[in-house]
């Protein structure tokens, strides 16, 4: 029936392991769960080393990191069923009812399900990826048909789709690859269905690790921008750009960027992180990649 499929670093996935594996019996389906740890080589692995000994359940940490996207296309290949549900670990389903409502939508080609943020604030480090998973992330599922949002923390997808379009893996840093798997499925007229069924993500990461994916992300961007791998209308931050170097002002903005980093950064760690300034962040370090010779 389905393969529940959780890419995992450096973390114990065994509490969402727990969940899903409740759910599923709950809705008395057939199913498997494989946890593949991408070489982190954690000592927290000796803990999802428990989930070997839950029936239908599998975990396996592997010595080297792959990537991203490679993890996800082992996990794709060694799945036994038709449907495959992607869940990030780091997450946990909102809803005790988070395998019904996608039970009910496995006629689908891919569905996705969403995000949203823990409803208690972070500490201050943790702040900026709270609150940009409140206000930039959580408003998938209402602001879709505007604008689609591309969201891979929990999907739904017939195998067969999934594997005719792997993900790149030449891609192995955070960031945009998920914008390009999708991408490759709408091109090919695959319908995504957007629901409002989402994971909350526990905002483990704090500001300076969130900064650093941020501008792994950029780089990702940028990278698949110059090879043609995505259009450049694909990213809000690419479009404002190119509006930018039309009327010559993107130099500006980088040099604006490179002024203000670590102004910024004293922002991003403090109580009350601005959204917006963030926004100007990846703005300001896509223009100055972007300007760099």
């Amino acid at each position: 029936m389905v393969s529940v499929l959780i890419p995992t670093y450096n973390f114990n996935a065994t509490n969402l392991v727990n969940e899903i594996y409740k759910q599923l019996l709950n809705n008395k389906l057939s199913f498997e769960i494989i946890v593949y740890d991408d070489g982190s080589l954690s000592h927290l692995n000796k803990k999802n080393e428990a989930i070997n000994n839950i029936s239908n359940c599998t975990f396996k940490a592997f010595n080297t990191n792959i990537g991203r996207s490679a993890i996800r296309n082992l996990l794709a290949i060694n799945a036994q069923y038709d449907l495959l549900l992607f869940i990030d670990s780091g997450t946990f389903p909102e809803s005790e009812n988070f395998i019904l409502k996608y039970s009910k939508l496995f006629n689908k080609s891919v569905v996705i399900g969403g995000m949203t943020c823990l409803k208690k604030k972070p500490k201050k480090h943790y702040r900026l990826r709270w609150l940009y998973t409140k206000l930039r992330e959580s408003n998938l599922y209402k602001n879709h048909k505007k604008a689609p949002s591309i969201c891979s923390s929990n999907f739904l997808i017939q195998k067969d789709f999934f594997m005719n379009n792997l993900f790149d893996e030449s891609i192995k840093k955070y960031g945009y690859e998920d914008v390009l798997f999708f991408d490759a499925l709408t091109k090919q007229g695959i319908d995504i269905t957007y629901i409002n069924n989402p994971v909350i993500h526990n905002a483990d990461d704090n500001t300076n690790t969130f900064l650093k994916k941020t501008e792994n992300a950029i780089e990702n961007l940028i990278e698949l921008i110059k090879t043609n791998k995505l259009d450049k209308d694909k990213s809000r931050i690419s479009k404002t750009f190119y509006s930018l170097k039309k009327i010559k002002t993107d130099r500006f903005i980088a040099y604006c960027f490179v002024l203000s980093k670590s102004i910024l950064k004293i922002n991003f760690n403090s109580s009350y992180p601005s959204i917006l300034l963030y926004d100007f962040y990846r703005l300001g370090y896509f223009c100055l990649l972007m300007n760099k010779k």
